[in-house]
């Protein structure tokens, strides 16, 4: 039985879809000579670390560049996210089962800590880590850190970076499918458990 569940952000327990693919939209049509970044070539394309889905369009930029434009569109966009259905159910019966739930994600600081209190999700988590680069390189080094017992932890995320950070991380890899990326793309990741809705966790 897993006792110990990690959780991704954007597109696991937020939904922020909306914001995330605006703010990236107008980077791109910045930075890209006015390209109009659709959200179907944004499902097909995006990975992380962003900055290699930046990259990959060939665009020479810096990380300063690239987040000073995204977090301006963020604010000027005016779109903020919301908790995904079932997600506050989830968490506090996770607790509730006596099983420990962590926050580990790329997404920045300042607007986790800005989301989980606008959701009132605080005392919801063990832990909490945000802002991560490289998750393939990070996970294993949270769950040490935190002193986890590999076999009975899961990492549950909705990209192909979720699952292969929790394969490096050697702990149970769950994927959800959320907007964020292809379900076919999500698959071929081969993570150990997909799941459709986030209460089916409360049978693992």
């Amino acid at each position: 039985m897993i006792s110990t569940f990690i959780f991704d952000w954007s597109g696991t327990l937020s939904d922020d879809f909306d914001m995330v693919y605006g703010a990236t939209r107008d980077v791109i049509f910045q930075l890209d000579g006015g390209h109009a970044l659709s959200e179907e070539e944004y499902r097909q394309h995006f990975e992380l670390p962003y900055m290699n889905f930046y990259r990959n369009y060939g665009l020479v930029c810096t990380k300063k560049q690239v987040d000073d434009l995204f977090f301006k569109a963020v604010e000027k966009n005016g779109i903020f996210p919301t908790a995904l259905p079932g997600s506050r159910e989830l968490l506090e019966g996770l607790r509730r089962q006596g099983r420990k739930t962590y926050l580990f994600s790329a997404h920045p600081v300042h607007l986790v800590e800005r989301e989980i209190a606008d959701f009132g999700y605080g005392a919801l988590f063990d832990g909490i880590e945000a802002g991560i680069v490289d998750k393939v390189v990070s996970l294993k080094q949270f769950v040490a850190r935190h002193r986890l017992d590999p076999k009975k932890t899961a990492y549950v995320g909705d990209l192909v970076h979720d699952v292969e950070a929790a394969k490096a991380a050697g702990i149970t890899s769950i994927a959800v499918f959320s907007r964020y990326q292809e379900k076919t793309k999500l698959k071929k990741a081969q993570p150990d458990v997909c799941i459709n809705r986030l209460d089916e966790l409360l049978q693992l």
